[in-house]
C-alpha cells in the first residue's frame, strides 16, 4: 500500500487553516492544534519545516502567529507535500535498473505531482462549497 504519512495530511490541514483564515490576521499554534486535532509538539515541528521553506511565516510577541508567506493562490499542496514527505519518488536510484519499470512509475509520480497541484485558494473554495452544499433525504 502507497500512504502518505499523517505529516503531510497534518500540515495540510494546518495550512489551510492559515489560509481559511488569510486577511483576518495571525494564527497561533494552539489554536490551530485544537481547531485541526493536530498534536501540538507534532505541529511545532511541522511549522519549523513549513517556515524554513518559506510557506509560512510566524511573527513573535504577544500577539504574534503564523499566516502564509504568499497568497493562497501561490501554494501548491504539492509543495507542501513535497516538503514535508521529503520528496516523491516512485523510481529510486539503484543497481537493479528496468527501463520499462522505470517509465511506469516515472508516469505514476508526475500523474501524482499533477492531482496535488491544487493552490490552497482552490481547496479553500472546495471546502466552502462543501459546507453550503445541503443534503435533502426524502
Amino acid at each position: 500500500m502507497l500512504t502518505l504519512s499523517t505529516k503531510s495530511r497534518y500540515g495540510l490541514k494546518a495550512v489551510l487553516a492559515l489560509a481559511e483564515n488569510e486577511g483576518r490576521g495571525l494564527l497561533q499554534i494552539r489554536e490551530i492544534a485544537k481547531l485541526k486535532n493536530i498534536p501540538r509538539h507534532y505541529l511545532e515541528q511541522i511549522f519549523n519545516q513549513l517556515g524554513k521553506a518559506g510557506i509560512i511565516r510566524s511573527v513573535r510577541g504577544k500577539n504574534g502567529g503564523y499566516k502564509l508567506a504568499a497568497p493562497p493562490r501561490e501554494i501548491l499542496a504539492s509543495e507542501i507535500i513535497t516538503l514535508l514527505e521529503g520528496g516523491i519518488e516512485f523510481v529510486a536510484e539503484g543497481d537493479d535498473r528496468d527501463e520499462v519499470i522505470d517509465g511506469l512509475f516515472q508516469a505514476a509520480e508526475e500523474q501524482l505531482l499533477e492531482a496535488f497541484a491544487v493552490s490552497l485558494e482552490e481547496l479553500v473554495a472546495r471546502r466552502r462549497l462543501s459546507r453550503n452544499v445541503l443534503n435533502f433525504d426524502i
